[in-house]
C-alpha cells in the first residue's frame, strides 16, 4: 500500500492579483466659445419660456375686471426673465443673477405703484419701503375680501405681479441653468392655475389650457433637441453620420410639431367625452332647502360695468322708462357690499310686498329675453307685484329683497317674455319729510368699525352744508353732491388705505363706487340704505314707441333708502356720461324720464330746442327764408289794407338791428374777462349763436363732437373747435395756444355757415341768435332767482313770460 503524499511537497500555485475595478470614461468638457447653433438654441429656448409664461398669464383676465391690469403683470414677467437671462449670459452666478433681480423688482414695483417715494424717479427709497410694506399688507387684505373678478386695486396688483416676477425667475433658472423643462412647465402652471381656482366657474377651459400647451410644447421641443445633440451625433441606417444639433433640431421639429399639435386639438375638442367629465357634484355643497344664491350677485355684474359691451341683454317694452333691477346688496362687510342670501319662493299669483308702501303708481312692463341665457337672477322693475308670461311658471321671487330668480340647470331662451305689473313707489314729498326711522331694523344701517373716519366726517359735512336736517333731504343733498363729481370707468389709482378713502380723495368713478359710497355714508347718518344692481332703461328703439333695448353698457348700481310705510326709494348719484339714468328731486321722486331726456332745459325764455326750432321753421315758411314783419301769404309787404307801408317795416328791422349791435358788443366785453377754458366755451357759444339763428339747434344731450360734426358736416374747424371744447370741459389747464386755435376754428365755422346765404338773412339770423341767448341768460336769472327765493308761486316776472311765450307758440 503506497504511502500518502506529502502535500507539502507540492509546488505552491502562484498568487492570483485582485483586479481593481475599472472607473467610467468620462468625456472631457472642452470650454469652447458658443458657436453659433448654441446662440440659435438659446434664442429659441428663450422665447418658448416667455411664451409659456405670457400663457400662464392669460387666465388672470377671469379675476380682474377690464385689461388694464396687463400691462404691470406682463411687464414683470418679460423684466424677470430679462434681467434673468442677462446675468447668465454676462456670466453671474445665481446668486448674483438673485441680488439683481430683487433690485430690478424693487424698482418696478416702485415706479408702478408708489411713484410719490422714489428718488430721482426711479430709484426707491425708505418711504417706499415703509410704503411698500402697507401696501402688500392691504393686497393680503383685499385678497381675502374681494369677490373676483374685481377691479384692479394697487394693492392687489402688487401681489400679483409680485408672484409673477418671482415665478419668471424661478422658471428661467429651471430652463437655463438646470436644464429641467419639466419641473419649468410645473412651476408655470401653478401660476396658471391660480386665477382658475379663485375665479368664479364659467366658460370653456381650453380658452386658457390651450396657450399654456402650445407654450409647454414648444419648450419640450427645443431642449429636446439639444438632448439629442448631447447623446451623440446622429446617424442613418447605414451607419454614416448625418449631422449633429441641427439634425437634432430638424428631427424634433418635424416630427414633433405634428404630435404636439394633434394631441392638444384631440385633448380640446373630445375632452368632454371622457366619462365624469362635467357631471354634477357627488355631494352638493351648496345649502338646500330653497337658497338660490348665497355668493355676492354683483360678481356677475361687475366685469359689464367697465368693458361697456353692446350686446343686447333684454327688450322692453314699457310707457315710461325704468330700471331693471336684478337684486338689492343689504350687507356690508369687508368694504364689500353683499346680499345676505336669496331664498326663492313661489311666484305664482300676487307677490308680497317686502315692506309696507302707502303710495304706488302702477306700471305694466314687458321684458324679452335677448341675452339671458345663462342667468340665475333675471331684471324686473321695482316692486313687482305679478309676473305672468312664458317664464311665469318656472320663476321663482324672494320677498326680502324682491328678486326673481331661475334654476341655474334651466335656460333662459332668447325671445322667451315675461310680464311684470310693477308698483312704482311714489310717495308725496311732505309725506318724506314726516317719515321716522327710528323704528327701523338697525341691521339695515349697520356699518362696520373698519369705515374710514374721512367717509363719515364727508357725509356730515355735505348735510350740514345743505341745511338737511331730515333724513329725505340729507339723501338728496349726498345724491347731488356726488353727482357733481366726475364719472369714469377708468379712475386714477390712489393711495389711501381704502378704495372708498382713495374714491372720495379723487372723485372719480364708477356706478358701483358712488352707490357704495353714498350707501355708506348715509347708513353713518343712521339712514337705512342699500345697493341695488341691475340695468339702466336703456335706449329707445328707433320706430317702437314705448320700447328700449337694454345691453350689457347698461349694467348699473344704485341706492335705495328705507321710508318705514313708504318703502325703499331710488336713489341716483352717478354722473353716468351717457345721461341714461331717472334721477329723483324733491319734487319728482319717481321721475318717468331719463336724465338724456328731461334736461332739455328750457332756453329762449322757456322754450326747449325743439319748440323753439318749430317756431323758427315756421316763421321762416316753407321757402327757408325768414318772411318781412306783418307779411302775410300771397301779399307784398305793405299791402295790408290800412298799413303804413315799407316804412313800419324799416323802423322795426333798425330797432332788431341797434339792439343786436349792443347785445353783440356786451357778449364780446364780457369774453374779454374769461379765464382760458371759458374763452374756448364762449367760442363754442357764438358758433351755437350763429347755428341757433338759421335755425340749427343743438339737439338735447348732443355732444360738441357730435354737434359741430353736424353742424359743419364733418370740416376740419368743426373737429379742432371740438377737441379744445372737450379739453376746456375736462381738462385741469387750457394752454393759450388752444384758445387761439379755438377762436380761428370757431371764425371758421361761422364763415363757412354764413356761405350762400343771403345778406339780410345772415342778419336777421345773428340777431336771432344773439337775442335767444339774451333771453336763455335772462331766463337763467331768473331760474336761479327762482330757487333761491322762498316763495312758492313764480314771480311776476315769469308769469309775464310764460303767458307771452304761450301766446307766441299760439
Amino acid at each position: 500500500m503506497a504511502a500518502p503524499a506529502d502535500v507539502r511537497s507540492r509546488p505552491p500555485r502562484p498568487p492570483t492579483t485582485a483586479r481593481a475595478p475599472i472607473a467610467p470614461r468620462r468625456r472631457p468638457v472642452q470650454e469652447t466659445a458658443a458657436t453659433p447653433e448654441d446662440s440659435e438654441r438659446d434664442a429659441l429656448l428663450l422665447a418658448a419660456t416667455v411664451t409659456l409664461l405670457v400663457a400662464a398669464c392669460i387666465p388672470y383676465v377671469r379675476v380682474y375686471v377690464g385689461l388694464d391690469f396687463l400691462r404691470p403683470l406682463l411687464a414683470s414677467a418679460l423684466l424677470s426673465v430679462g434681467l434673468a437671462w442677462a446675468c447668465r449670459r454676462a456670466g453671474a452666478g445665481p446668486v448674483s443673477a438673485l441680488v439683481v433681480s430683487v433690485a430690478g423688482w424693487a424698482i418696478l414695483s416702485s415706479v408702478a405703484f408708489l411713484p410719490d417715494t422714489l428718488a430721482l424717479g426711479v430709484l426707491p427709497t425708505l418711504a417706499s419701503v415703509d410704503a411698500g410694506v402697507q401696501l402688500w399688507l392691504r393686497g393680503l387684505e383685499l385678497i381675502r375680501i374681494r369677490p373676483s373678478p374685481a377691479f384692479a386695486e394697487a394693492g392687489m396688483l402688487f401681489v400679483t405681479c409680485t408672484g409673477v416676477w418671482w415665478v419668471a425667475h424661478a422658471v428661467e433658472g429651471l430652463v437655463f441653468r438646470l436644464q429641467a423643462p419639466l419641473r419649468a412647465i410645473a412651476m408655470a402652471m401653478v401660476l396658471w392655475s391660480v386665477p382658475l381656482a379663485i375665479a368664479q366657474p364659467g366658460g370653456r377651459i381650453w380658452v386658457w389650457a390651450v396657450p399654456l400647451l402650445v407654450g409647454a410644447a414648444w419648450l419640450l421641443l427645443v431642449a429636446g433637441s439639444a438632448d439629442l445633440a448631447r447623446w451623440g451625433r446622429w446617424v442613418g441606417p447605414d451607419g454614416a453620420a448625418r449631422g449633429g444639433a441641427a439634425r437634432g433640431r430638424q428631427v424634433m421639429v418635424g416630427t414633433g410639431w405634428p404630435v404636439a399639435i394633434t394631441a392638444i386639438t384631440l385633448g380640446a375638442l373630445l375632452g368632454g367625452l371622457l366619462p365624469g367629465f362635467d357631471d354634477p357634484p357627488w355631494y352638493q355643497l351648496r345649502g338646500a332647502g330653497g337658497t338660490t344664491i348665497t355668493t355676492n350677485p354683483i360678481v356677475s355684474i361687475r366685469p359689464n360695468l367697465v368693458n361697456q359691451s353692446d350686446t343686447e341683454v333684454a327688450r322692453v317694452t314699457s310707457e315710461q322708462p325704468v330700471y331693471l333691477r336684478l337684486t338689492a346688496l343689504d350687507l356690508y362687510e369687508g368694504e364689500e357690499w353683499t346680499s345676505t342670501g336669496i331664498r326663492g319662493g313661489d311666484a305664482a299669483g300676487a307677490l308680497p310686498l317686502e315692506t309696507d308702501m302707502a303710495f304706488a303708481r302702477q306700471l305694466d312692463v314687458s321684458i324679452e329675453a335677448r341675452g339671458l341665457s345663462s342667468a340665475v337672477i333675471l331684471p324686473a322693475p321695482y316692486h313687482p307685484i305679478r309676473v305672468t308670461g312664458d317664464l311665469g311658471d318656472r320663476l321663482q321671487f324672494d320677498r326680502t329683497s324682491a328678486t326673481f330668480t331661475v334654476d341655474s340647470d334651466e335656460q333662459v331662451a332668447t325671445g322667451e317674455r315675461y310680464e311684470v305689473t310693477a308698483a312704482i313707489p311714489a310717495p308725496p314729498p311732505e309725506r318724506l319729510e314726516q317719515s321716522r326711522i327710528d323704528q327701523v331694523d338697525p341691521a339695515l344701517s349697520a356699518l362696520p368699525e373698519n369705515v374710514p373716519e374721512a367717509v363719515t366726517d364727508l357725509a356730515r359735512g355735505i348735510v350740514e352744508a345743505a341745511g338737511a336736517s331730515t333724513p329725505f333731504d340729507q339723501a338728496l343733498a349726498i345724491q347731488d353732491e356726488l353727482r357733481g363729481w366726475e364719472y369714469s370707468l377708468e379712475p386714477p389709482q390712489g393711495h389711501s388705505a381704502t378704495a372708498m378713502e382713495s374714491f372720495i380723495e379723487q372723485r372719480i368713478g364708477y356706478c358701483e363706487q358712488y352707490a357704495g359710497t353714498m350707501a355708506v355714508m348715509l347708513r353713518s347718518l343712521g339712514i337705512p340704505a342699500r345697493v341695488a344692481v341691475g340695468f339702466t332703461p336703456g335706449q329707445p328703439v328707433p320706430g317702437e314707441a314705448g320700447t328700449y333695448r337694454v345691453t350689457n353698457a347698461n349694467a348699473h348700481a344704485w341706492v335705495e333708502v328705507l321710508f318705514p310705510g313708504l318703502g325703499w326709494l331710488t336713489f341716483e348719484p352717478t354722473p353716468r356720461t351717457d345721461g341714461n339714468v331717472l334721477v329723483p328731486t324733491a319734487a319728482n321722486l319717481a321721475p318717468t324720464s331719463t336724465q338724456r331726456e328731461a334736461s332739455a332745459v328750457p332756453d329762449a325764455g322757456g322754450l326747449t330746442p325743439d319748440e323753439e326750432q318749430r317756431l323758427l321753421l315756421e316763421q321762416m315758411g316753407e321757402g327757408g327764408e325768414l318772411p318781412a314783419p306783418n307779411a302775410q301769404s300771397g301779399e307784398e309787404i305793405g299791402a295790408e289794407e290800412g298799413g303804413a307801408g315799407p316804412l313800419v317795416p324799416a323802423l322795426l328791422l333798425g330797432l332788431v338791428a341797434l339792439g343786436g349791435v349792443a347785445a353783440l358788443l356786451a357778449s364780446r366785453r364780457g369774453e374779454t374777462h374769461l379765464v382760458p377754458a371759458d374763452q374756448v366755451l364762449a367760442a363754442v357759444e357764438r358758433v351755437q349763436r350763429a347755428g341757433r339763428g338759421l335755425g340749427r339747434l343743438r339737439r338735447p344731450h348732443e355732444t360738441d363732437v357730435e354737434y359741430l360734426d353736424r353742424l359743419t358736416g364733418g370740416a376740419a374747424a368743426g373737429a379742432r373747435l371740438a377737441t379744445a371744447a372737450g379739453r376746456a370741459r375736462y381738462a385741469p389747464l387750457v394752454p393759450a395756444a388752444v384758445v387761439v386755435d379755438a377762436e380761428h376754428a370757431a371764425r371758421e365755422v361761422i364763415a363757412a355757415l354764413g356761405e350762400g346765404v343771403p345778406r339780410h338773412r345772415r342778419l336777421v339770423g345773428r340777431i336771432r341768435g344773439l337775442s335767444a341767448a339774451a333771453r336763455m341768460r335772462l331766463g337763467g336769472r331768473l331760474r336761479s332767482g327762482r330757487r333761491e327765493s322762498e316763495s312758492a308761486g313764480p314771480s311776476p316776472v315769469e308769469r309775464i313770460t310764460r303767458l307771452t311765450r304761450r301766446r307766441t307758440l299760439r
